[in-house]
């Protein structure tokens, strides 16, 4: 096990409770001799399990928090019999119950001594999701906010909001006011309203295009519609496309999916195209929609080129049954309005396509008014202009109420600056700018204080907004807070029930489960077309969306949490249902789908996501799957190997020719591994049946000179506690069954962990145990658990 908090139940300790009173052993002449006798052959000066020496740990547990930790992982082992390991004589009642007793007793004494001063979460910057959603919402201004930044930082709980984590640099700082200027250019205007620009495509007017794609209004799988614009076109500023048209539904598959895109053609086979959305087409009367953006946002052609001139916008319909693809006619190859039938597969009919460039409602636009209060203040006294305008808008950004000062301050900033811009505007732009660097803006600050002290209202709207939106409070949190509310519990249960109910709570789904179930990990893995030809790059983000619907149905209906472990329904689209082989399923839309018994993938063990991200992209990695399982659902991960071991892969070239149960024989026959590969392989072991994409297989394949041979799926083992496993079904089993309270323990450590953005310490401990208590208590509840943790002492404490 890795020096790590690990914070258990406790039902063991419960049956030692009378012995807690009992006068604490003599750590000196009672403990210190049992730890030589049995633990320091293991865990001394020459081999250090687990990276624990304990010949030297300090008994001061009170002072010494590094050592509180590993002593209380000492516990947890003593208590799970995992130590002494197999083959080392147990301890005597006896030398048992002094361990226990000293260290149990111990514990507690540094848990109440730091229940005072320690677990707070006192600052934190936004992370690039957070400051994202933030920035979009202050503003009210779509744009690619955390394009500059350089990524978060992990904290060894594999979050991405812990502020321990979340470092600041001179280089990051000026990023930001790099993209605050960025974002207020587009906000705050000057000057006259600028020329517009109007261009109506009824057909495409592109001369030639890409090989193999008809230029259409009838839109298949091989269509295109696409309207260039040569020489008079904006390059900035907003624009407006209004698409008419209609569709043919075909009842026996999927529904259109309409794309819509712009950009230009770089090279001959190469365009470079932005995505304003994709949709999916339910009805064949005909319809118009409307997309917005900005035009800096995407790829803009340079006006100078031969070639390729020209701002294009393209019109797809990407539905694609699976189905091979027709051969094209040679005569009416490139041919516009010409298309070949598809098989009779869904279209779309485009009418028309409007463009309109550097479009407004009125001038200056509402965003610049929604800053840039009307006011008479404006031709009188322009000091007192600004101070009206930054007061409102401070107190958005900070999350608070400014004082007069804090105002004033920034007053003075853009009256030392506004002899250097030419106009109001451009001096208060860069004013604002100010403000959204402060830390006020880019960090969560909770005032620090000596005592530890219930959150105040608008510390608890952030942290709530945070956690569960991933983004600032709204103006209903805001008026709350404002009224001294939130903290009253019906309000707040109220407004959590409300959050989770929003669509913003996909911000909180998206996160919490991308982080805590590394579901990035597919992007990490290539897949090998040699092993799988026919693999869509393009279906690993549904493989993730797979999971992360499934924990939203969790969530929204209360659900049971054991379905994570085990479950007879997933969260499906067509695509992935027929890349599982699932029949039935016909649309875009992820929906709750029932599981035949003859998919053995009930459960996040049989999501493609999490197969894919731990395998090879050619195989199944049973150690990876395993380190998973145990790190990831049970909280428990193994040891790292010993830093002087050399992996097998490298002492024998010809390692990753072998079959996985010939490398796992090779772990288990070398002394320096066997010890941990005995309580690892046999979780990543079941799953074999499970290729590297996640589909069920009888037989695995591996690659020789000429071609494949096929070995057959050895897919059972036995378990550390001795019980024998044999598939995915009976692991699901033995975990929903055997190891679900531990689970649960996981997850209330996970969330918590999530909920407060900083790693969970001993005086934590109550808390776990107290949760994961209730959350047994109540059916396992992922949404009742999401609302204990919101209502939780932690979450209301700074």
């Amino acid at each position: 096990m890795t020096h790590r908090i690990l914070l258990t139940i406790g039902v063991a300790l419960s049956m030692l409770a009378s012995t807690y009173a009992a006068e604490l052993p003599d750590f000196q002449k009672e403990v210190t001799p049992i730890l030589q006798a049995r633990c320091v052959r293991c865990h001394g000066p020459e081999v250090q399990e687990a990276r624990i020496r304990l010949d030297q740990l300090s008994p001061d547990l009170i002072g010494n928090r590094p050592a509180a930790e590993t002593w209380n992982e000492v516990r947890n082992v003593l208590h799970a019999a995992e130590m002494p390991p197999e083959g080392e004589p147990a301890l005597t009642e006896k030398e048992f119950q002094t361990l226990t007793r000293w260290v149990t007793s111990s514990l507690e004494q540094a848990i109440a001594a730091q229940r005072q001063t320690h677990g707070r979460v006192v600052l934190r910057r936004l992370n690039r999701v957070e400051y994202q959603n933030t920035m979009q919402d202050l503003l009210g201004l779509e744009m690619d906010y955390a394009r500059d930044l350089p990524p978060d930082g992990v904290s060894g709980d594999g979050f991405r909001n812990n502020g321990q984590s979340l470092q600041m640099s001179a280089l990051q700082l000026e990023y930001y006011l790099e993209t605050a200027r960025r974002a207020l250019e587009r906000v705050i205007v000057s000057g006259p309203a600028p020329e517009t620009y109007e261009r109506t495509f009824t057909e495409s007017n592109v001369a030639s295009w890409l090989p193999g794609i008809e230029r259409a209004n009838r839109l298949g799988r091989k269509q295109e519609f696409l309207g260039t614009m040569l020489d008079e076109y904006p390059e900035s500023g907003r624009f407006r496309l209004r698409l008419k048209f209609s569709a043919e539904l075909k009842p026996e598959y999927g529904n259109p999916l309409l794309e819509v895109s712009i950009g230009y053609r770089v090279l001959p086979k190469f365009p470079l195209f932005k995505t304003m959305g994709l949709i999916e087409i339910d009805s064949d009367e005909p319809q118009v929609l409307e997309f917005t953006g900005y035009l800096e946002d995407y790829p803009m052609p340079v006006r100078e080129q031969v070639k390729f001139p020209g701002l294009v916008i393209r019109v797809r319909n990407l539905y694609d049954d699976g189905s091979p693809l027709p051969k094209a006619d040679k005569k009416r190859k490139n041919k516009q309005n010409q298309p070949y039938e598809d098989d009779g597969l869904p279209t779309i009919n485009v009418e028309s396509v409007e463009f309109q460039g550097r479009v407004f409602e009125q001038w200056p636009p509402q965003l610049h008014r929604r800053i840039l209060l009307d006011s008479d203040l404006r031709e009188t006294d322009e000091a007192a202009y600004v101070a009206k305008v930054l007061q409102p808008f401070m107190q958005r950004a900070y999350r608070r109420p400014v004082q007069p000062a804090e105002v004033e301050k920034m007053q003075q900033f853009f009256t030392a600056i506004r002899e250097e811009f030419p106009t109001f505007e451009d001096a208060l732009r860069e004013t604002l700018a100010m403000v959204l660097i402060r830390p006020d803006f880019l960090y969560l600050i909770e005032p620090a204080g000596e005592e530890k002290r219930p959150l105040q209202d608008w510390e608890l709207a952030s942290r709530l907004s945070y956690f569960l939106w991933s983004t600032m409070p709204d103006d209903e949190l805001r008026d709350l807070a404002a009224a001294g509310k939130l903290q009253q519990p019906s309000v707040l249960e109220e407004q959590v029930e409300r959050m989770l109910a929003d669509p913003r709570s996909w911000n909180f789904v998206e996160q919490f489960t991308q982080q805590w179930l590394h579901l990035d990990g597919v992007e990490r893995v290539a897949v090998s077309k040699d092993y799988y030809p026919q693999f869509d790059e393009t279906l690993k983000a549904e493989m993730q969306a797979e999971t992360q619907h499934f924990f939203a149905e969790l969530l929204r209906t209360d659900g049971s949490a054991l379905n994570l472990l085990q479950s007879d329904f997933t969260i499906l689209n067509e695509r992935l249902a027929r890349h599982y082989g699932i029949p039935g399923v016909l649309g875009n839309q992820f929906r709750r789908v029932p599981l035949p018994a003859d998919q053995h993938r009930g459960g996040l063990l049989g999501h493609a996501s999490v197969l894919l991200s731990n395998s090879t992209g050619e195989d199944a990695h049973a150690v990876r799957r395993a380190v998973w399982i145990r790190d990831r659902l049970l909280n428990d991960p193994p040891a790292p190997p010993p830093a002087d071991v050399p992996s097998l892969e490298e002492a024998d070239p010809e390692f990753h020719k072998l079959s996985i149960r010939e490398q796992l024989k090779i772990h288990r026959g070398n002394a320096a591994c066997a010890s941990c590969h005995r309580d690892i392989d046999p979780w990543g072991i079941a799953l074999e049946n499970f290729d590297a994409v996640g589909l069920w297989r009888d037989e695995v394949r591996r690659k020789v000179d000429d071609g494949f041979e096929t070995l057959p799926v050895l897919a059972s083992d036995q378990m550390p506690d001795g019980q024998e496993i044999a598939g995915a079904d009976a692991l699901r089993e033995y975990l929903a069954t055997n190891r679900k309270d531990a689970f649960a323990q996981a997850l209330v450590e996970r969330l918590l962990t999530y909920a407060l953005g900083r790693r969970l310490e001993l005086g934590d401990q109550e808390m776990v145990d107290k949760l994961t208590q209730e959350m047994i208590q109540n059916d396992y509840r992922l949404g009742s658990l999401v609302r204990a943790i919101a209502a939780s002492e932690p979450f209301l404490t700074k």
